[in-house]
């Protein structure tokens, strides 16, 4: 923060700043799904010795119980003993926005907050590769709405167009990445906590998600929300270019595990129409299920059923691929299971550690 020049650059004295950690859903700190609420603590602290008056609010997945979510995060505990307000973004009304063609919903406490900093947990992402500064703003958008804008972008290029719109009309003043413990494998929430040890902060939150993939082994061109959001003009995503400070090791980092995405951004569009069973990821159901029904009432697509005494049901002619299934689901049961061509190509690419991108 220091060499960015202070919290008093990015907020003025008596503005109404939100904080948006990413509390995806009621997972404990060491998990790494969820900020770290101590990383939300010091923010606080920052943004009111800035003189400014701080909130926090997220709104989670939606079928996730807001008071558990706040209770097991500890940011519960983190707003109590700091004295600041916690919000509840389903209950307070939203606003509609068309950008593009593309048409989504804010939540209205957002939209009123004169600064907004967006204070992300670094993960891998089974759909979108990464999820960090830009990505958590998709939490402005009410929670039975996110599932909405699901079904209406399914292809993982429409859905990031729709991300990057997303954070631009939100444009948060600052991004401060929680790395500390972060996540790697099959992210955002059945990866594997990964000891990064890294708080990356900038007031460009798609460079600093682009350092990240750098660092990671990613490139940013190939995350599909970052490459928008640079071409709509909201921030640099050529890592190559952009001045790192601290001492980060970019590209250095070893043994992370990228999630299990396969790239078709070369394959043409009406061709996965086509045969989009080929294609497309399905969720596959393990032994570790519980038959809780969160992945079925999480479904966009009402493409999961429950009968009695059985695991999860799937019509494969209804699914979108969309991965609301396996980000939600509390017992890391459900994998996404390549389709019979992207079987054959993951079988003829060479394994490597460190490398991946998404379309």
């Amino acid at each position: 923060m220091a060499r960015l020049g202070g919290m008093g650059i990015f907020v003025r004295p008596g503005q109404q700043v939100l904080i948006k950690p990413n509390l995806l859903t009621d997972a404990r700190p060491e998990e790494a799904v969820t900020t770290h609420p101590e990383m939300v603590r010091a923010v606080i602290r920052l943004v009111k010795g800035a003189g400014a008056s701080p909130w926090v609010g997220d709104s989670p997945a939606n079928v996730a119980d807001l008071a558990r979510v706040w209770d097991r995060t500890g940011v519960a505990a983190v707003c109590r003993e700091e004295s600041v307000p916690l919000v509840n973004l389903e209950k307070a009304g939203s606003e509609t926005f068309e950008d593009g063609g593309i048409s989504f919903t804010i939540a209205r406490p957002v939209l009123e907050s004169d600064a907004i900093i967006t204070v992300p947990k670094v993960k891998t992402h089974v759909l979108t590769g990464l999820t960090a500064s830009v990505k958590n703003l998709y939490g402005v958008v009410p929670g039975f709405q996110k599932t909405a804008l699901h079904k209406q972008y399914p292809r993982v290029s429409e859905f990031s167009e729709m991300l990057a719109r997303v954070y631009g009309r939100v444009k948060p003043v600052l991004a401060i990445a929680d790395g500390v413990l972060a996540m790697d494998g099959d992210g955002p929430s059945a990866g594997r906590p990964f000891p990064l040890g890294i708080v990356g902060a900038s007031a460009d939150g798609v460079a600093l998600d682009s350092v990240f993939c750098w660092m990671l082994g990613m490139e940013p061109a190939r995350i599909a929300h970052l490459a928008a959001a640079e071409r709509l003009g909201h921030g640099n995503a050529h890592a190559e270019d952009i001045e790192v400070e601290g001492g980060a090791d970019c590209g250095r980092v070893r043994e992370f595990r990228l999630a299990r995405v396969v790239p078709t951004a070369w394959i043409p569009g009406w061709l996965i129409r086509m045969v989009a069973p080929a294609f497309w990821h399905r969720p596959v159901f393990g032994a570790a299920c519980i038959s809780c029904g969160k992945c079925v009432r999480a479904c966009p697509a009402n493409a999961l059923h429950m009968e009695p005494g059985s695991s999860p049901l799937l019509n494969s002619g209804l699914c979108i691929a969309c991965c609301c299934c396996h980000e939600i689901c509390p017992a890391h049961a459900i994998e996404m299971a390549p389709g019979p061509v992207f079987r054959v190509i993951q079988a003829l690419r060479p394994r490597r550690k460190g490398r991946g991108g998404v379309e």
